[in-house]
C-alpha cells in the first residue's frame, strides 16, 4: 500500500472571526517539531537500536530550561485546544465545511482498490461504527512505547495543561471476553475522541499487531492484514476530520530496567508494576524489531510516526507538547465572531 512521507501543510482556508493564538512558531527547538523526530529521517529498514534514546535532538538546554519552556507553552496549548472546541461549537457552517474539506484533502480519495481491501478487512459492524463518527475536527495523540517509557508522565505533565473537559484519555489493555467476540477495531472506534476534543491513546490499536507479532499467536498473513487495517482506519479517520499524531517513546533497556526496579523499591509505586512487565522485558529486542517494522509500515503524512528518545523524561514531554502545539496551530482556526450586538449586551449586563 503506497504511503506518503511529507508533513501535511498548514490549512489555507479563509475563515471569518478573530485571529487565533500566535506563538506556535516560537518553538524551543532549533527546527520544525513536525520533522525532528519523523521516522522517515532514519535509514530504512529502520533499526531502533541505532536511534538515540538520550540525545536532546535540536535542544541545547538543560532540564530546568525544558521545564520552564513547558510552563511558558502550556497556556498556548490550552488556548489552541479551546479554539478547536470553539470552532466546532460556534463557527459558521461555511467555515466548518471549509476546514473539514481541507483536513480530508490530506488523504487520497478512496480508490476501488482501497474499497476492495476494506471489504476484505472490515466487517459490516466496523463500517457501521465508522459511518456514525461525526465529521468534525479533533486530535488523536497515539502514545506507544515499552513499559516505563513515560507514557503516563506525558499524559500527566503535558496533556493535563489543557482543559480537562476537552481531553479524553484511553488506555488499551488486553481485550475483554466481550471484545474478543467482535472485530478488534470496534473497541477502538468506540473510544475515539469527540469533535473538538484532544484524544489520547495510552497504548492503542497498535497493540493488536504488536503483541501478537511478539508472542507469535498470529500468522504473518494475519499480521499483514491487521497492519493494512490500521492504515485504512486512520485514512478514514482523517476523512472524518481527525488530526493524528503518533509517538513512540523510545527508551533504552538500561533506563527501562532502572525504572522498573524503582517501582519495586518504592511501596507507593508497587501498583504501577505488573509481573508481566518482566515477561515483556525478556522480549525487549523482539519488541524493538516489531516496532521498527510497524512504524515504517504505517507512517504517512496524514498520520505520522515520531520516535522520541525517552531516557530523559523532561525532554520527551517537551517534544510531545510541541507536536501537539504544531498540529493544532496548523489548523489555522479563528475564534468565532459574536452573532449578537456586543455593545448592547455589555450595556444590558451592567444595567442588571
Amino acid at each position: 500500500m503506497p504511503k506518503d512521507t511529507q508533513n501535511p501543510a498548514p490549512l489555507e482556508v479563509g475563515l471569518s472571526g478573530v485571529r487565533g493564538p500566535t506563538g506556535a512558531k516560537k518553538t524551543p527547538f532549533t527546527g520544525d517539531p513536525r520533522s525532528l523526530w519523523r521516522v522517515t529521517q532514519f535509514s530504512s529498514p529502520l533499526t531502533l537500536t541505532e536511534v538515540h534514546t538520550r540525545k536532546k535532538v535540536a535542544f541545547s538546554g538543560k532540564r530546568k530550561d525544558a521545564e520552564r519552556a513547558m510552563g511558558e507553552r502550556a497556556q498556548l496549548l490550552a488556548d489552541l485546544q479551546e479554539l478547536m472546541w470553539a470552532h466546532v461549537v460556534s463557527a459558521p457552517e461555511k467555515d466548518q465545511r471549509e476546514v473539514l474539506k481541507a483536513i480530508t484533502a490530506r488523504v487520497p480519495r478512496r480508490s476501488p482498490q482501497e474499497k476492495a481491501r476494506r471489504e476484505q478487512l472490515f466487517t459490516p459492524e466496523v463500517e457501521i461504527a465508522l459511518s456514525r463518527v461525526t465529521r468534525a475536527p479533533r486530535v488523536l495523540l497515539v502514545l506507544q512505547g515499552m513499559d516505563a517509557a513515560g507514557k503516563g508522565g506525558v499524559v500527566k505533565q503535558v496533556v493535563s495543561s489543557m482543559d480537562p473537559m476537552g481531553v479524553e484519555v484511553t488506555g488499551f489493555g488486553a481485550p475483554t471476553p466481550e471484545e474478543k467476540r467482535e472485530h478488534y477495531l470496534e473497541r477502538v472506534i468506540r473510544r475515539l475522541p469527540r469533535p473538538g476534543h484532544v484524544g489520547v491513546f495510552d497504548r492503542s490499536h497498535y497493540e493488536d499487531v504488536l503483541v501478537p507479532a511478539v508472542t507469535g499467536s498470529h500468522s504473518e498473513e494475519e499480521l499483514e492484514s491487521r497492519t493494512d487495517a490500521l492504515t485504512l482506519l486512520e485514512r478514514e479517520l482523517v476523512r472524518h476530520g481527525f488530526v493524528i499524531i503518533k509517538v513512540m517513546l523510545h527508551v533504552s533497556p538500561e533506563v527501562q530496567l532502572d525504572r522498573l526496579v524503582s517501582r519495586l523499591d518504592r511501596e507507593k509505586k508497587h501498583w504501577k508494576y505488573d509481573p508481566s512487565d518482566a515477561d515483556a522485558r525478556a522480549d525487549f529486542n523482539r519488541y524493538q524489531e516489531v516496532y521498527a517494522q510497524l512504524l515504517e509500515a504505517t507512517d504517512a503524512d496524514y498520520a505520522p510516526w515520531h520516535v522520541i528518545g525517552a531516557d530523559r523524561k523532561w525532554y520527551s514531554r517537551l517534544a510531545v507538547q510541541e507536536l501537539l502545539i504544531a498540529a493544532l496551530a496548523d489548523l489555522n482556526l479563528r475564534w468565532p465572531a459574536a452573532d449578537y450586538d456586543v455593545a448592547a449586551e455589555r450595556k444590558r449586563l451592567l444595567a442588571s
